[in-house]
């Protein structure tokens, strides 16, 4: 929920491909309206939701055209899958407290998001995710922590700023996937007004670590993951020819990763690419995002790796 809205995602296990959902009113006597569209903003039907009992939600999925019709039952499970809540932080701190005193000085501003995980069967797991994800410390001292930042922040920064949001994009066979994206001031001394960095983290909710490549992918795997990026790269590059270039050096983006429904997905940004620090003309997005299927990584996953259980769920692992 964000803004006093609702939002959300979901996708065919056969398919894998990202449908979006998000209310398109307020809660109505009937319950909750819900339209989904596609990843290009095509609407691909809608929902009609009666309220929650028992944990679900039951009610009815319609087509845009209204033509078919689908009676639909929602339930929480989290056999394989984290529980999670965001908690958001908000610190304003100036630099002249006192406004009746004379003008308000500049101000520094924190607005961050963390997750509070529950894995209650798997504790340990739980812990180790949570030193990543939630809050570094309780309620009475995330303030001091936060004053002491901006206060660090302001002896070089005096309208320091930093507005951080995580997006859980897979939850799903063991995996937890979060994109983190970051803006924040850039250093006095850098050319940028800001950054806008995005950092993947994906976790194996069975042991509770941080997966890298290596996890997933068989060895030596860099070469063909580079002329995969690069081959997506390329049709990304014609339709958007302003962005022409960005990746081209082969490198693997500075943001890491994160596992989707449809494959792996990068991130480029002004780490990567100087041209990504601000917009301009045809040139809005300060960051590329591209998805390599599971289809073309296929002879590159371990298929005895992390994400066995997706392979299976997408009937991609190799026939015995």
């Amino acid at each position: 929920m964000r803004w006093g809205g609702y939002s959300g995602q979901y996708y065919y296990d056969q398919r894998g491909k990202t449908i979006y959902l998000s209310n398109v009113g307020t809660k109505a006597a009937r319950g909750n309206a819900l339209e989904e569209q596609d990843a290009d903003g095509h609407s691909t039907g809608s929902f009609q939701l009666g309220r929650a009992l028992a944990r679900q939600l039951m009610g009815t999925w319609r087509s845009p055209d209204g033509r078919r019709q689908l009676p639909v039952r929602l339930l929480e499970r989290y056999e394989d899958a984290v529980q999670f809540q965001v908690e958001h932080w908000n610190l304003t701190r100036y630099l002249a407290p006192d406004s009746l005193r004379g003008p308000v000085g500049d101000s520094a501003l924190f607005r961050g998001e963390y997750l509070r995980i529950s894995l209650p069967q798997n504790p340990a797991a739980a812990r180790r995710i949570a030193r990543a994800m939630a809050p570094p410390f309780a309620a009475p001292r995330m303030v001091f922590y936060l004053d002491t930042l901006l206060r660090n922040r302001q002896l070089d920064q005096p309208a320091y700023s930093f507005i951080g949001q995580k997006y859980v994009v897979y939850n799903s066979n063991n995996l937890f996937s979060v994109v983190q994206f970051d803006s924040f001031s850039a250093e006095p001394e850098s050319s940028y007004g800001s950054h806008e960095w995005t950092q993947g983290y994906t976790f194996d909710l069975r042991t509770g670590k941080q997966l890298n490549l290596a996890d997933l992918l068989v060895a030596g795997y860099q070469p063909k993951l580079r002329q995969l990026i690069l081959q997506q790269l390329r049709k990304f590059w014609k339709s958007y020819y302003t962005y022409d270039g960005v990746g081209r050096n082969g490198k693997l983006p500075a943001s890491g990763f994160v596992v989707t429904g449809t494959g792996l997905q990068f991130t480029y940004d002004d780490r990567d690419e100087e041209s990504l620090a601000s917009p301009g003309p045809y040139h809005a997005d300060r960051e590329i995002k591209i998805t390599i299927s599971y289809e073309a990584l296929l002879p590159l996953i371990k298929v005895a790796g992390p994400l066995a259980s997706v392979l299976r769920e997408r009937n991609l692992l190799p026939k015995k």
